[in-house]
């Protein structure tokens, strides 16, 4: 692992335990085991830092996200497909999940403009897909952006239940995910009435 690499992991660990106020180059360089001065080789304060791992973390969930597309499957099944793989990649990777999110506005550098998207992107993805059922007559939106937006929250707000170990013990989880994934995208299909 490159030592760049290696100071991303350290800030990410001491990022989720302490939080941004508390995290110094200091401390990053003592558990890393390196000097102060060779993190700022790398990075030109804990702004940049912090600006690297959020960079580096939703580049990874749009990697995994590109990645499960299938444009051979229908429309409803890519956006059910997009919305599995994005609970799974905050199962699985819940450091870097929890980074993208966790900062509080007020604690957040300047994000550059240029930045902004990059961020987007991820469901932008989604919104292509509800675009294209909504011109199809499959899905019923009148704004795919807020439409995709609104889906992501909703799947946000599934992934925070599990891991912050807010699922009642009564329900597994999986079937938790199964159905909250089928609910969600249930609400944006027209439904056809029988003739």
């Amino acid at each position: 692992m490159s030592l760049r690499n290696e100071i991303l992991e350290v800030s990410r660990e001491l990022l989720i335990e302490r939080g941004f106020g508390k995290l110094s180059m200091r401390n990053i360089a003592k558990r890393a085991n390196v000097t102060a001065t060779s993190i700022y080789l790398h990075f030109d304060n804990k702004d940049d830092l912090l600006l690297a791992l959020i960079d580096q973390s939703i580049e990874h969930l749009k990697e995994k996200l590109l990645a499960e597309i299938d444009s051979s499957k229908d429309l409803i099944r890519q956006l059910e497909d997009l919305a599995r793989c994005y609970i799974q990649f905050a199962l699985d990777h819940p450091k870097e999940y929890e980074i993208i999110y966790m900062v509080r506005p007020e604690e957040m550098p300047e994000y550059p403009k240029e930045k902004f998207q990059q961020i987007r992107s991820a469901y932008e993805l989604l919104a292509e897909i509800i675009d294209k059922g909504r011109q199809k007559d499959l899905i019923d939106v009148e704004n795919p952006v807020i439409s995709a937006y609104t889906l992501w929250a909703q799947l946000h707000g599934v992934v925070s239940v599990i891991l912050n170990k807010r699922l009642d013990t009564r329900i597994p989880q999986k079937e938790f995910i199964d159905q909250a994934i089928e609910h969600v995208i249930q609400g944006f299909i027209i439904q056809k009435t029988p003739a």
